[in-house]
């Protein structure tokens, strides 16, 4: 019975996931953060070192301008970090169609496109007004209008191409700058369309396009960004395909990335600018929760490595650790094996979703400190991501939850050992 059931759901989800996963919009969205994550990291990491808390360090920082310097990364990483997606969104969908001549063009054209749609704002100085760009709409703000553009950008620059609206060069003219000349066609027609969205918003909503659609999307993104349920129904799918042998986390990271990156935005340059965070619920949140990969299989590898009497899980476990420590369980996954396995199945599932909650709960009440950092590093160390992200308290309440993780497993984990064990003394015998 339970075989069949698992059969059905198999046959199910293959096709569903290998239609998400092949999906070119998520496909380029989850490239385009994938490209931007360096300067993400890089942002983070100077972020922290401008704006620890320590008396000493910070006047440390003042009496050596280092603080300036330190503080200028985040400024031109996570501040500005629409302008970055804009480009690699239009970049990623031309790069993923295998079209790499045209990807650089596209993601150029993009960049202008998004700058097109972008509010410029008035200062005046000495009674001369000095029209300027601020950051505002090139951070958080104007992230959705980046994704929206980018792809917008890659999707028309790819038809074009396609039905030859190009300026062909004469044989022998190197394919740079054939290339070049190429995206001339698609570039004024993408310009036009964008400066017309930009007139048209300006003559009715007496706004720029990136303001409106700002305001639109805020309320409605903020009740699903905010919402705990939200996070625990993603990863509770993540699981879902984790356990009939397909990579949840490639299926379920560009909605994570839609939905959540900008609160983590916002955490990250209030914690710059020393101001109370407000958010949750942050695209590092999740980095900070997948303990030993999704699943929170650490606390299994733990089990493995001390209780195990079986050899088999005695030598899994032995192999499965470090790799654990760094969210990589794809030898516990496949190695024990957790997929389709319905004993692994009850603790695969709800542990990740008892976790969670708990962590969301012990940050609303204060007790930990709330993600300071907009992305972790996947492959990070636990307790070393614990404490970039979330510092000391986060770091603690890692080690608390990595010791509950152990617990919740050993049950289930303990009946699949005496299996084993079986299994090794009928064979012996």
């Amino acid at each position: 019975m339970m075989q069949k059931f698992m059969n059905k759901m198999e046959s199910f989800l293959a096709p569903l996931a290998a239609k998400v996963g092949g999906n070119r919009i998520l496909k380029a969205v989850s490239t385009a953060f994938n490209m931007v994550m360096p300067i993400i990291i890089i942002g983070s990491v100077f972020t922290l070192l401008s704006a620890l808390k320590l008396g000493s360090y910070q006047q440390f920082l003042a009496d050596t301008g280092l603080g300036t310097l330190f503080a200028l990364p985040g400024r031109f990483t996570i501040s500005i970090l629409s302008l970055y997606v804009s480009f690699t969104c239009a970049y990623a969908f031309l790069k993923n169609d295998g079209k790499v001549m045209d990807a650089i063009p596209a993601g150029i054209i993009s960049l202008m496109c998004f700058m097109i749609l972008t509010p410029l704002a008035n200062i005046t100085i000495d009674e001369r007004t000095v029209t300027y760009l601020s950051f505002d709409y090139l951070g958080a703000k104007g992230l959705f209008t980046a994704i929206i553009v980018g792809l917008c950008v890659g999707v028309i620059y790819n038809f074009l191409t396609e039905k030859g609206w190009v300026i062909k060069m004469p044989e022998g003219v190197p394919p740079t700058v054939a290339k070049s000349f190429n995206a001339l066609i698609p570039g004024f027609i993408l310009t036009g369309i964008f400066l017309a969205i930009t007139g048209i918003f300006n003559q009715v909503a007496g706004v720029t396009f990136n303001e409106w659609l700002y305001n639109v999307l805020s309320a409605p993104l903020q009740s699903l960004s905010g919402s705990i349920v939200t996070y625990c129904i993603l990863m509770f799918i993540s699981s879902i395909f984790w356990f009939f042998g397909l990579h949840g986390g490639q299926i379920t990271t560009p909605i994570f990335m839609i939905l959540f990156m900008q609160a983590g935005v916002d955490n990250q340059t209030a914690f710059q600018a020393g101001t109370p965070l407000t958010n949750i619920l942050t695209v590092s949140f999740l980095y900070y929760l997948v303990l030993g990969g999704t699943g929170n299989t650490i606390g299994l590898a733990i089990d493995m490595l001390f209780f195990s009497k079986s050899n088999r899980y005695k030598a899994l476990g032995k192999l499965s650790i470090l790799p654990s420590c760094c969210s990589i369980n794809e030898p516990i996954v496949f190695g024990m094996p957790i997929i389709l396995n319905p004993i692994m199945a009850i603790p695969f599932f709800i542990i990740p979703q008892i976790i969670t909650i708990l962590t969301y709960f012990v940050m609303k009440f204060g007790l930990v400190s709330l993600p300071r950092i907009a992305m972790g590093a996947g492959g990070t160390p636990l307790l070393l991501d614990g404490f970039l992200i979330c510092g000391i308290s986060g770091l603690i309440w890692q080690i608390i939850l990595i010791v509950l993780t152990a617990v919740l497993y050993y049950p289930f984990f303990k009946v699949q050992d005496n299996i084993a064990l079986k299994e090794e003394q009928a064979i012996a015998k």
